[in-house]
């Protein structure tokens, strides 16, 4: 009898420290997620942590059970592991530069490095033991034939994450990876990171191995500096020049008698990292092949003997900007600024302006990305006594004028051109939480109406300018070739013409591609 009694005491000390591993080994993985995940992904990455425990301890052959569970545990573990880590070192979230570190990490490197940062070693093997602990002493108290059932509900919560994001990029978005969207809510989510920084690298080395022979010829332009400016999320309808009631472009307007002001540009795309390859690349709305990217404006600019240079305030990676840096790293001289505001590029350009030779240098802007509040600098405030979202977004817009002013001033006593484009506009709708915000699924037209001009400086010969309002309807899906023409670049497969014939016979129906893939004409778009 007291045998029995001796059994039932060990059995419920069991299943007592079986709750107590599960539950800390649960609250674990909420605490460390919670740190830095919204809420929502927290609970996510929760509910399968806890299916998987459970899953696993319903798996009567223990050799088996302990095979998965180290596989699977070990790069929870990782994950864990890996956010604080960046947490506690760096005060960041695991991203995109951490994950780029690892993989280009030496042998080496990585032994010395584990021992600078020792501790988080011990918190791996800490967590590995606990959770291991977990499925091998835990709550094995689920009967017999409902043991099933955890791996079931496994199984169709990892397909309802599955068919969440395939619904998402059907209807709103496929720029992000279905994978990485599924990845992103289980507990694995740093794997997301080292998914886009592997993916970066292959398109960035597709680009750059995979430059056309090109058959061109050049003509002699008059003109020294080139500088393309690539704007960010600016919109016509908040600028002076096209008529706002606003004084948004001074400096802009001030040029007028300099400027070949496009009144009529349309982008092919509501977000950048669809818009910008297609207006620098050979790709097009209806031929986006990403074999068409390796064919751009840099790339043939190299080709007829112009040294190229790309500063940028946009990101350098992730799934929103890799085609971006393929073609930027194509450049001779290239560097992203993270720091301050767009007219920290300025030094940039006025460093670049003093080295000799035929330049092209492309400046990328941040623009009026939203928060548009935080695009310039507080001494910029201009505007103040309107709707706080429509002052923050002018006021966006005045400054990147004033860049553009500067540049202007840094280009006026050389023989100098610019050809600035938005990459796209917004959507101003004082309904949405973020009232000038990006368009998606089925853009309107506002999302897509973009100011493009091509300015040239005084000391540019009036024979190589020309000046006044272009009014056809014009798609920055031919940046590219326009800006070919705008360097005096002609290649040998097509009519040799200047950029004032091939714009005076432009006649194209312009298409547009949403964030689906989807693709509309622009004359049945409202």
């Amino acid at each position: 009898m007291s045998l029995t009694l001796e059994k039932t005491r060990h059995e419920k000390i069991r299943i007592t420290l079986g709750w107590i591993l599960f539950i800390f080994s649960i609250s674990t993985v909420v605490i460390v997620n919670f740190i830095h995940a919204r809420y929502n992904l927290v609970i996510n990455r929760t509910l399968v942590f806890a299916l998987l425990l459970l899953t696993l301890l319903c798996i009567n052959n223990k050799p088996l059970k302990n095979l998965i569970g180290l596989i699977a545990l070990t790069l929870i573990a990782a994950d864990l592991s890996l956010q604080l880590f960046a947490w506690s070192n760096f005060n960041a979230k695991f991203a995109y530069g951490f994950a780029l570190s690892v993989i280009n990490t030496t042998g080496s490197e990585a032994f010395s490095m584990l021992g600078v940062y020792w501790r988080s070693c011990v918190i791996f093997v800490g967590l590995l033991i606990l959770f291991m602990l977990t499925i091998n002493c835990g709550i094995n108290t689920i009967p017999s034939k409902y043991k099933r059932y955890p791996a079931i509900l496994f199984v169709l919560l990892l397909a309802g994450y599955t068919a969440q994001g395939l619904l998402h990029q059907l209807r709103k978005s496929n720029v992000d990876s279905l994978a990485q969207r599924v990845v992103n809510s289980t507990p694995l989510s740093t794997a997301t990171v080292f998914m886009q920084a592997i993916s970066d690298m292959s398109i960035t080395s597709n680009i750059n191995k995979n430059t056309p022979e090109y058959l061109i010829s050049v003509s002699d332009t008059g003109i020294d500096n080139y500088v393309l400016i690539i704007g960010e999320s600016e919109r016509t309808a908040n600028m002076s020049i096209y008529g706002y009631e606003r004084d948004t472009t001074p400096k802009l307007e001030a040029e007028r008698k300099n400027l070949l002001l496009f009144q009529h540009a349309i982008s092919p795309a509501p977000v950048t990292i669809l818009a910008v390859p297609l207006a620098l690349t050979a790709a097009s709305v209806q031929e986006t092949t990403p074999a068409k990217y390796s064919d751009n404006i840099i790339s043939i600019a190299n080709k007829a003997g112009y040294n190229t240079y790309w500063y940028s305030r946009q990101g350098k990676g992730g799934a929103y900007n890799n085609v971006i840096t393929g073609i930027a790293m194509k450049t001779k001289q290239h560097q992203w600024i993270d720091q301050g505001f767009d007219d920290s590029l300025l030094p940039e350009l006025e460093a670049t302006l003093a080295k000799s030779g035929k330049k092209l240098i492309v400046l990328h802007l941040y623009g009026s990305h939203e928060p548009a509040c935080s695009r310039f600098p507080k001494n910029a405030s201009i505007f103040k006594n309107g709707n706080k979202d429509d002052d923050c977004y002018d006021n966006s817009v005045r400054f990147t004028d004033d860049v553009m002013g500067k540049v202007f001033s840094q280009l006026s006593h050389t023989r100098s051109s610019v050809f600035y484009f938005s990459d796209h506009a917004l959507i101003r709708d004082l309904s949405r939480e973020v009232v000038y915000s990006h368009g998606g699924a089925n853009p309107p037209r506002e999302a897509l109406a973009v100011p493009a001009f091509i300015w040239y400086s005084p000391e540019v010969e009036i024979k190589n300018k020309w000046i006044g309002d272009y009014h056809t309807p014009w798609s920055t899906d031919d940046a590219n070739t326009l800006a070919e023409l705008w360097l005096g670049i002609h290649r040998e497969d097509n009519n040799t013409v200047s950029m004032r014939e091939w714009l005076q016979n432009y006649q194209k129906t312009i298409m547009i591609m949403d964030t689906t893939g989807k693709k509309f004409n622009w004359n049945n778009i409202h």
